[in-house]
């Protein structure tokens, strides 16, 4: 509930910059160069059903010809090829503890952040290009001016973002489902919704299923208050 919506909005927010106002700072008001080209290819994981994301990323983290793993190798085999003795990575990541949660967030936030970003490039183009402008005349950088005058401006936004990546870490059942199917070495990637599936289908405890869901049910509308009612007391004053 942290980690995820913080990374995923965060560099969601950065890349819509980049797109709409990062580029020249003179003359009219633009992003980078090909920013159309960005936009497109990276809405393109969004369209992809989550069981697809999953699979992908499952045989891109196989430790056996996986391609992280074949990336990682590229120089030690370089270096082998020389005459040194290095020990190729052969690393389970979706099998090993340390890694498995962290790698399952990298998978969601590539397959999120797209549509996250074409999110915050609307609310960013509704902004008035005189504010822009104004900002521009009196000195503010890229970075102030994302920060300082962009953000402020699409607050509400990013706020929204906010709700709706906190109900997708809470959930996260596909993906988790898909690339540790068991929870994990030693149950580290057990999310609230597995668990609540193998509570009532595994165990046909569905009396304990039912609760952990209502309960999952309130803290999803505690935290969705928390963050908009947070917004608007903000804006109030």
């Amino acid at each position: 509930m942290i980690i995820l919506p913080a990374v995923t909005i965060t560099l969601a927010f950065v890349l819509a910059v980049m797109v709409t106002i990062g580029g020249d700072t003179k003359g009219e008001i633009h992003g980078i160069r090909g920013s159309n080209i960005y936009r497109v290819v990276s809405f393109f994981p969004y369209v992809s059903p989550a069981v697809v994301i999953g699979i992908l990323f499952a045989f891109i983290y196989s430790p056996n010809g996986g391609l992280l793993n074949g990336l990682l190798n590229l120089p030690l085999r370089s270096l082998n090829a020389l005459g040194a003795d290095v020990p190729l990575v052969g690393t389970a990541w979706l099998g090993d503890p340390r890694f498995a949660l962290g790698a399952i967030i990298l998978a969601v936030v590539w397959s999120l952040v797209g549509f996250y970003m074409v999110l915050f490039v609307a609310a960013i183009k509704a902004i008035p290009s005189e504010i822009i402008e104004a900002a521009r005349l009196d000195g503010r950088g890229r970075v102030r001016l994302a920060a300082q005058v962009v953000l402020p401006q699409i607050r509400e936004n990013v706020s929204t973002a906010v709700v709706y990546m906190g109900i997708m870490a809470l959930d996260m059942f596909v993906y988790v489902s898909v690339m540790t199917p068991s929870g994990g070495t030693a149950r580290g990637t057990e999310v609230v919704s597995r668990y609540l599936y193998e509570t009532a289908f595994a165990r046909s405890q569905f009396g304990l299923a039912s609760a952990m869901g209502v309960v999952l049910a309130l803290v999803t509308m505690l935290m969705a208050v928390i963050v908009l009612f947070g917004d608007r007391s903000k804006e109030d004053a």
